[in-house]
């Protein structure tokens, strides 16, 4: 006879690590120097967390690993705060993907047309002036100063398919 006592008839949950997000990023994604790279391995750092918690651990921060300068502790902090930005801006608060926002573009001939040719209301009019649009085609130019409000540009694309049936 075996051991009930001991027994679970209860299925283990696997152990998932909670997400810390940016903190979980692997060191390569950095794109270090060799030597940067290198000396972060050898110390036993494979994550941006592991780095973070090795600078707050010593007193003199990165520096303790062996053959790693001032210029190198730079680079790798530097490295660090622009994945920061890029992943805050690439994901919301709760550390989901944000989805890209693609904008439909309409037929050729209008590409090249006044935005005040579609009679759009001031508001409009004023939001898509102030972030740089001139032309229907300037929403799809990467020197777009900001991204103009959703309502601008939802009225100005519904009014381009009026247009178009005429």
């Amino acid at each position: 006879m075996y051991d009930i006592k001991n027994t679970s008839i209860w299925k283990k949950e696997p152990e998932t690590k909670p997400d810390n997000g940016w903190m979980d990023i692997d060191v390569s994604a950095l794109n270090l120097s060799v030597r940067s790279y290198n000396c972060l391995k050898r110390a036993g750092c494979s994550t941006v967390g592991e780095i973070l918690a090795l600078i707050e651990d010593n007193d003199k921060g990165l520096r303790k690993i062996r053959n790693l300068g001032t210029r190198s502790e730079a680079e790798i902090l530097e490295c660090i705060e622009r994945m920061k930005k890029e992943y805050e801006q690439n994901t919301d608060a709760a550390g989901n993907p944000r989805k890209k926002k693609v904008l439909i573009r309409p037929a050729k001939k209008w590409m090249d047309t006044d935005i005040e040719y579609f009679h759009l209301s001031n508001e409009a009019l004023f939001r898509l002036r102030k972030d740089g649009v001139r032309l229907v085609k300037d929403l799809y130019s990467p020197d777009l100063k900001q991204e103009p409000g959703w309502y601008a540009v939802r009225e100005l694309f519904e009014k381009i398919p009026i247009l178009q049936n005429r």
